[in-house]
């Protein structure tokens, strides 16, 4: 947990500091396990949340082990670590040659690098960052800020920002039930731009809601079992508003690592008491939230984590988490932008699975995913708690409230996944689920996860990652390469999101594709840069 401390020094410093510690281990470990847990607490929340590939709360732990425990991980387990500490000692800008646009430069460098950079002037120490964008946009290895030609249908036309054009089968956009295509959803959006015009015209505190706000509140309430709805104009700011409109600088918050970044973004914006917990991991939040109350009685604890985890595809089991919560008087938030509607009974997504409709402390989620719009929404079992929200959570109170056109469509969406046709559109979401997991796994490729709309497939080394995605562009299959920041540096991998107007056969086109592009990718860098995989 980190605390605040008199006299912060800078991260590059801090870094330096607990790697000159560590390597006395070999003289005197007890003394280096000090030296490295109080280096490790000085770590400021920006880097802990950039570098989440680094063990921080183990090392900040360090010295609370037994000695045998102290000597094996200086043994085993420090020297992986020191390999990742050493890129952040210095800025990498420091030591970087001058920029070089070749494909060597595009590809072995990576967003972190760039992250620490060396300057005075705020706006000038950008330009480094910019070569090596621009690097990559010259050898096509840039994945971002590509547009759409048309409606993001099963299959798609794009273009990359070099206006070059490819069509495909679409794994890169969010619509999981096919919803932005559907007859009634469109219409919906037109009955409501007539009647309401397309603007919503104020803040939803002031007059910026209309009846159809009211409506699609009560249509979400049945859906997550709990009354009490908040629209939020994007799901970002719902997850963001639900923690910084509950939680005080004196409270703590339990978050997963993988928690989604709103919410680790709320939560470093409200205290700095925060602990973030091992993955999944059920016994790590019970320890830390007995920790917490032995020591403070008097102050609140949010424990937050995803419903469905958009990059490794797998959920938390919901009803221990709100258990333990319970016993410790905690509170607990599950976002469910990725599952609700897409998966479950009657699309009722993870809480759902696990009959915790209506049993879990808040909820909140995003429409973008399968609604067909933007906005987001928090769902409590109290009156009392929505009002709190509406005032305190500044991303509600002080953002303009979802258009009627939005709130018309994600009412429509909510009452279309409840009925016999969306169990449908889910059955066939699933087909072209299993299709691509099946031959996937098939051709050896590793899914993360269980199944799901999100098909993880592994990578690994971000060289690799991007050359495959730089192949896929060309041979048909429009798939997302995430990379650092999203994902920890050497752990790439496509996100590949399935629609239901995927058909199982254009599912295992798709994986001979990306499997054939991997083959091509490791042959072409042996033979370029002497790489091996």
């Amino acid at each position: 947990m980190t605390g605040v401390l008199a006299h912060e020094r800078e991260d590059g410093e801090v870094v330096a500091s607990l790697i000159a510690a560590a390597d006395t281990a070999g003289a005197d470990p007890l003394a280096a396990a000090k030296a490295v847990a109080e280096a490790a607490r000085e770590v400021s929340d920006m880097m802990r949340n950039w570098a989440s590939h680094i063990p921080w709360e183990d090392l900040e732990e360090l010295d609370t082990l037994p000695p045998d425990e102290v000597v094996r991980f200086f043994a085993e387990d420090y020297p992986a670590v020191r390999a990742d500490l050493e890129p952040m000692w210095e800025p990498a800008t420091t030591a970087a040659p001058a920029i070089d646009p070749d494909e060597d430069y595009a590809l072995d460098k990576n967003a972190y690098d760039f992250f620490r950079p060396v300057g005075a002037n705020l706006l000038g120490r950008t330009e480094e960052f910019h070569g090596w964008v621009e690097a990559r946009r010259r050898t096509e290895t840039w994945q971002y800020s590509r547009v759409l030609e048309a409606a993001p249908g099963g299959v798609a036309t794009i273009t990359n920002d070099l206006s070059k054009p490819a069509r495909g089968i679409n794994f890169n956009s969010q619509d999981y039930l096919s919803f932005n295509a559907h007859p009634e959803i469109r219409e919906a959006a037109v009955r409501a731009m007539r009647d309401f015009g397309p603007h919503s015209a104020g803040s939803p505190m002031v007059l910026g809601n209309t009846r159809i706000s009211d409506e699609l509140e009560a249509a979400l309430g049945e859906l997550v079992g709990l009354e009490h709805v908040t629209l939020f104009s994007n799901g970002w700011s719902a997850g963001f508003g639900a923690v910084t409109g509950l939680v005080r600088q004196e409270d703590h918050i339990l978050i997963d690592r993988l928690a989604h970044s709103c919410l680790q973004t709320g939560a470093r914006a409200a205290t700095r008491n925060i602990t973030r917990y091992t993955h999944l991991d059920v016994e790590a939040v019970r320890a830390h939230l007995a920790r917490i109350r032995a020591a403070d009685t008097h102050n609140g604890i949010m424990v937050i984590t995803d419903g469905l985890f958009s990059v490794d595809s797998d959920w938390p089991d919901v009803a221990a988490l709100q258990e333990v919560c319970h016993a410790y008087d905690a509170t607990l938030l599950v976002d469910v932008a990725h599952d609700l509607g897409s998966m479950g009974p009657g699309g009722t997504g993870v809480l759902g699975m696990q009959d915790m409709l209506g049993k879990v402390d808040l909820v909140m989620g995003a429409f973008s995913k399968t609604f067909a719009s933007n906005g987001g929404f928090v769902a409590a079992k109290s009156p009392a708690v929505k009002q709190y929200i509406k005032m305190f959570a500044g991303s509600h109170f002080f953002s303009n409230a979802l258009s009627p056109m939005q709130t018309a469509v994600v009412l429509q969406a909510a009452r279309i996944i409840r009925t016999d046709e969306g169990e449908a559109l889910r059955g066939r979401l699933f087909s072209a689920i299993h299709a691509l997991r099946d031959e996937l796994t098939t051709r050896g490729l590793t899914c993360m996860g269980s199944p799901s709309p999100i098909v993880p497939v592994l990578i690994g080394n971000e060289k690799l990652a991007r050359t495959v995605n730089r192949l896929l562009f060309d041979r048909g299959v429009l798939a997302f390469m995430v990379e650092f920041p999203v994902t920890p540096t050497g752990a790439s991998r496509f996100r590949l999101q399935v629609q239901a107007a995927h058909e199982p056969a254009q599912a295992r086109e798709a994986a001979r594709i990306i499997d054939e592009a991997l083959r091509d990718a490791k042959a072409y860098l042996s033979s370029a840069f002497g790489n091996s995989f």
